[in-house]
Order: C-alpha cells, then structure tokens, then sequence
C-alpha cells in the first residue's frame, strides 16, 4: 500500500540503480551524502571525559542486551537465551530459570529483553526471541513474550506469549504500550512498505498483547494494526525518552547512512528507498530526501554500526546529563562507546569512548545510581586474532 508519489519515486530509484550499477564508484566513500539541515551529521568532537572502568562480568557468548534494573542490578542476556544478573554488590549469579520455549541451537535465539516501566511494582520482564518450529521442515516462529521475575531473582514465572512478533528491540513506556522494532534488510527489503507485514516496522502493543486503540493504522483494511512507523531497516537500539515519552531509535544504515530518529506515530522513515547511506559497492541507492519521509536527527557517514541506546539522566558524571550513549560494532571505523551531547533534538558534539579496548560495544545501560555498564559483544574470527568473549564493564568518572 503506497501512495501515488511515493510509488513514483520507487520507478526513479529503480532506474537511477540501474544506470549505477554499470559504473558504480571504486571508493565506496567517494561523494558522501550532503546534510539536510546543520548539525545533522560529523558533530564537533567533545572533549574527552576521564573514566574509569571495573570489568563485572566475563564469558558470555553471543551478547544481547542489558537492563537496568530499580535496585541497581542488571540482568544481561545472551543470544542463546541464557540471563544473569549482576547484583549492586558487583557479585553475579545465573542463569536465570524459567525462560520463555525458545528454539534450541546456536546463534541468536534472544534478541532482546526489556523491563516493563512499572518493573518495580509487577516485575515483569519482556523478551523477543525464536521459538520452536512446529515441524523439523519449517521455520522457528519468532515471538515476543512477558514474564515475571521472582522475588529472589533466580526464576521467571507466568510466561504469556503476547505475539509471533521478529522483534528485534523492545521498549516498555509508562502509558503500557511495549514497543517492537523489526527488522528490514536483505531479501526482505521489498516488505518494508508492505503494510501487511511486520518487516522494516515499529510496532506497538499493550503491556498484556492487545492491540491499542490509538495506533496509526486501527480500523484501516488490510493493514496490520500493530504498525505504529514504517521505513526501518535494523533499529538495534531504543529508548524512551524520560521528559516526552516518545520512542527514540538508533538504527543501522547499509554502507553509511546510520540513523538517530525520533519516531513518531505513522511517520515513514525512507527505508529502502531514501538514505544517507549507500551499496556495498559504492553505488547509490537513492535519494536523502523526499516529500512525506522523516529525517533522521543526525546521520553517520561512513557506518560506525550503532548497537544499543541510553540516556544519561544521572549526575554522577559531570557534564553528561541528558547525553546519549550508543555502541559502536563496526570492524573497520571503529569499536567503542559513543557520547552524543544533546540540545534538545539537536546533537552539538560527539565523544568516542574505550577507544582503546577496541572491542565491540552491544548495548549500554545507567543504572539509577548513575554508573554505566557497557556489554561487549563476543568475537570468534581466528583468522583476524580476534577471539572474545563478551564482557560487561562498569565506568565509573575518574
């Protein structure tokens, strides 16, 4: 389902590829995007903060997720559903019984997890992970669930499954809405704007699996009810914003073209069809630009694949309340954390963290006593002599 102008606009970038295609740049980053507003993009460098930083946690294989947690623990999963938990004391016990039926194997089983905003009165956690297929011959059936967590922490109960739902990030507002990005990369990109899938979305449910009344698309014939944006491609972290309540997202570009967005209900946000980001071969994919679609609030350029998102909204570290955390995965622009110093919707500037750990950053969370855990991800390349496992770290200001 599309409109007229934006269907038109999907013949032009057809052709336009075609064209490139034959003589497509040897510099993947000759001719990088130009900015549709200042700032948007290579924010001034901020001065460097002193940190410290204690390492918590080691051994995880295949990392996932972080979740702060109102006593100042944290639960950290892995991919292959395992989730411990660092208690404030910095002992560390798991894994954690009772999860939801997930598939067994390897890879990325868990996606994500997230606690629900009133955690501190229901104890409900979220999870987005794969479950069994039914049959040996079909695919796992990708779900998202809630569960809550026992009083002594070492078990989750009253499993409900709120929908087969790919979640790939979760988000809990205080209103009871759970977000749910999907994503929308690769062979399924021609879904992205089929409104009668879930692929390339943000999705929105109640907190019991529900669909809420106020959503973009309700009523609307066939079309999911769920869909609350469109035009994503990989938002690998989420936030909700403590002041306005709105979801923010991070999300991956293709070559380049790494997003920050706010999203907002009904918003399209270009994917794949409008980027700051291009092929893998250097050739372009199509306009930054174009009428109806949302701009990111600042754009990377080349990628610096963001993984994970938290605001700072402690003081514990002077001159960083409000800033944005984001971890950086990319093998070759560099693996680290990121500070974004905001006004407003506005990023002013850009600090790079941990550079020298040079390891890849998978998610980042505050605790309500303002310390900043940082997950690093696993690595298993031998022939690059990168082989790790994944680590929490704490910072602590110096």
């Amino acid at each position: 389902m599309l409109t007229l102008r934006f269907a038109s606009l999907l013949l032009i970038v057809f052709l336009t590829n075609l064209t490139l295609a034959a003589d497509a740049p040897s510099d993947p980053f000759a001719n990088p995007p130009s900015p549709a507003f200042a700032s948007q993009t290579a924010a001034p460098q901020a001065q460097q903060t002193n940190i410290s930083m204690e390492l918590v946690l080691s051994g995880l294989q295949g990392s996932r997720a972080l979740v702060g947690l109102p006593d100042n623990s944290v639960l950290v999963a892995e991919g292959s559903g395992n989730i411990s938990i660092i208690h404030p004391d910095g002992s560390a016990a798991g894994p954690i019984s009772g999860m939801p039926p997930m598939r067994s194997g390897e890879g990325r089983i868990l996606m994500d997890i997230a606690a629900d905003a009133y955690f501190a009165q229901n104890r409900r956690i979220f999870f987005a992970y794969e479950a069994a297929a039914p049959s040996a011959a079909a695919d796992p059936i990708e779900q998202v669930a809630s569960g809550i967590l026992s009083r002594d922490m070492t078990r989750f109960e009253n499993i409900q499954i709120l929908g087969n739902y790919p979640g790939r990030r979760l988000a809990s507002n205080s209103d009871g809405k759970l977000y749910i990005t999907t994503i929308g990369y690769f062979e399924r990109r021609s879904e992205v704007m089929d409104l009668t899938t879930y692929t390339g979305k943000v999705l929105r449910i109640n907190a019991d699996g529900s669909i809420p009344d106020d959503n973009p698309y309700v009523g609307h014939v066939n079309v999911r009810p769920e869909i609350y944006a469109i035009g994503h491609r990989d938002q690998d972290g989420v936030l909700i914003h403590p002041e306005t309540g709105e979801l923010w997202t991070i999300e991956h570009g293709p070559m380049g073209g790494d997003e920050l967005n706010v999203v907002r209900p009904g918003q399209n946000y270009g994917w794949p069809y409008v980027t700051y980001g291009k092929n893998y071969d250097g050739s372009e994919i199509g306009p930054t630009e174009w009428d109806g679609v949302t701009q990111p609030l600042y754009y990377w350029f080349p990628s610096l694949a963001p993984s994970g998102l938290a605001m700072v909204q402690q003081d514990l570290f002077p001159g960083w309340q409000g800033s944005l955390l984001v971890g950086s995965l990319s093998p070759t622009q560099g693996q680290f954390l990121i500070r974004l110093v905001m006004d407003g919707e506005r990023v002013v500037a850009e600090e790079h963290l941990l550079t020298g750990y040079d390891r890849r950053v998978r998610d980042v969370v505050e605790t309500t006593d303002g310390y900043i855990y940082v997950l690093m991800d696993s690595e298993n390349n031998a022939e690059a002599g990168r082989v790790f496992a994944g680590e929490v770290l704490k910072l602590m200001p110096r």
